[in-house]
């Protein structure tokens, strides 16, 4: 597994760790539906175990995804 941490201009658009586990187990859920991916939240940082390294490309189509629900504590532009 691999240890990922988000920068915080990427983290301040993720509000909940609850959006992340569910980002997460939609991306790996299939293939590890076990798995805990120990997300944490520490120094304004995400931090996580994955399969693989998560690209910002897929953190910013989950901030994108967030901002349409509305999310609470998100800012629109990125």
């Amino acid at each position: 597994m691999v240890f990922n941490v988000l920068e915080p201009a990427l983290t301040r658009y993720i509000s909940l760790r609850e959006d992340l586990e569910g980002f997460l187990r939609d991306k790996y859920g299939q293939d590890h539906p076990n798995f805990d991916f120990e997300v944490e939240h520490d120094c304004d940082r995400w931090t996580f175990e994955a399969p693989e390294k998560v690209n910002d490309k897929d953190i910013l189509r989950l901030i994108d995804e967030l901002q349409a629900k509305g999310q609470p504590g998100q800012v629109a532009g990125y």
